[in-house]
């Protein structure tokens, strides 16, 4: 069987231990229309020496198994086109690339344009931001300021005994 890891964009060939008898689904003895599915068997695969069983449609060349990521297929075929199809998937995405780009560039402002309360919001937020700009340097020149203040009055403290004894001798 091929497996096509679509969560880290991998293939893999894994081999049936086994198989068992076709039953109804698990899925559907809580959802009764997935009954009409069909049948499916467990299918106890081992790869890279792990085992893993799933379900596996009766009359299917191939089965999605989204919470695991995989494509699972006995059929080379199918699970090239599997792959073939997210490459291309993802070849138009790079394609539309630019585009979306260009719209988170230029969508805030034409937000801001066209909405006059979240042009109110965002002068707001500036306004603010420019505060707390203006807030945090004011108070790191004040630190300066207390530590030179705090030297010269240390400087004072240490000369002015010593000044005094020379003006006594």
């Amino acid at each position: 069987m091929y497996i096509f890891n679509r969560k880290d964009f991998s293939t893999s060939i894994a081999s049936v231990v086994s198989v068992s008898q076709p039953h109804i689904s698990k899925a559907a003895q809580s959802n009764p229309a997935l009954a009409m599915q069909g049948f499916v068997i467990d299918l106890t695969l081992t790869n890279g020496g792990e085992n893993t069983t799933i379900e596996f449609p009766v009359n299917s060349v191939s089965a999605n198994y989204p919470d695991k990521g995989w494509f699972v297929s006995a059929d080379r075929l199918a699970t090239t086109r599997e792959v073939e199809a997210a490459v291309n998937a993802s070849k138009q995405y790079m394609a539309q690339l630019p585009y979306h780009q260009m719209v988170l560039q230029k969508g805030p402002s034409m937000l801001l344009e066209i909405n006059p309360q979240m042009r109110l919001e965002a002068e707001q937020a500036q306004k603010i931001a420019s505060l707390e700009n203006r807030l945090a340097e004011m108070e790191r020149h004040s630190t300066e300021s207390n530590t030179k203040l705090d030297k010269v009055l240390a400087l004072l403290a240490v000369d002015g005994p010593r000044n005094s004894k020379k003006k006594e001798d």
